[in-house]
């Protein structure tokens, strides 16, 4: 549900939720989070909450479809052009220049459903997957197509030495050509 209200007291309640979320998930796994602790952060009461979302998954589901939109309108140049390597440079860029709370969601696997909201939804955008529909088995491509965000993840979990433009050079031989990409030829 996207608010786009002009009253500012709706506008201050749904910042206050926002705020309250964001400040929950740096502090917590998603399993931890609940409407009731949510609002005492947020300072509304829980029927406050209810009048502008239906649940946690709601709100879940309108940050994810920001983040989505936003993420498709950088990569949408590089798509239309079929830059693989424009598409996972911009993709890796927005992820390292996001905030904490961004990272979080992205990069712990607490948060593995937010992730996945955002993939779907980029995924299954119009302009993906007509691409995706060009092959001959588009939903493997879609499955592959995912593991790019988990290439970033473990980056960014792991105790890499390797550079960002290290890893879109990587993830793109990879995703491109496949092993035989990556592999040093003798």
């Amino acid at each position: 549900m996207k608010h786009t209200s002009n009253d500012l007291r709706v506008r201050r309640t749904l910042k206050l939720i926002r705020d309250a979320f964001y400040e929950m998930v740096l502090e917590n796994n998603y399993n931890e989070i609940s409407i009731t602790d949510l609002a005492e952060k947020a300072t509304i009461n829980r029927k406050t909450f209810y009048l502008h979302y239906s649940s946690l998954d709601d709100l879940i589901q309108e940050i994810e479809q920001e983040i989505a939109d936003e993420i498709l309108d950088i990569i949408s140049e590089d798509i239309e052009n079929l830059d693989i390597k424009g598409c996972i440079g911009a993709f890796y860029r927005y992820l390292d220049n996001s905030n904490r709370v961004q990272k979080k969601l992205f990069c712990d696997t607490s948060y593995h459903i937010f992730d996945e909201g955002v993939m779907d939804l980029i995924l299954d955008s119009d302009k993906i997957s007509s691409l995706f529909d060009k092959t001959a088995h588009p939903e493997i491509v879609r499955t592959y197509s995912l593991s790019i965000t988990y290439i970033y993840r473990d980056w960014v979990t792991g105790e890499s030495n390797t550079s960002l433009d290290e890893l879109i050079d990587y993830a793109s031989q990879l995703v491109t050509y496949g092993y035989s990409g990556i592999i040093p030829q003798k």
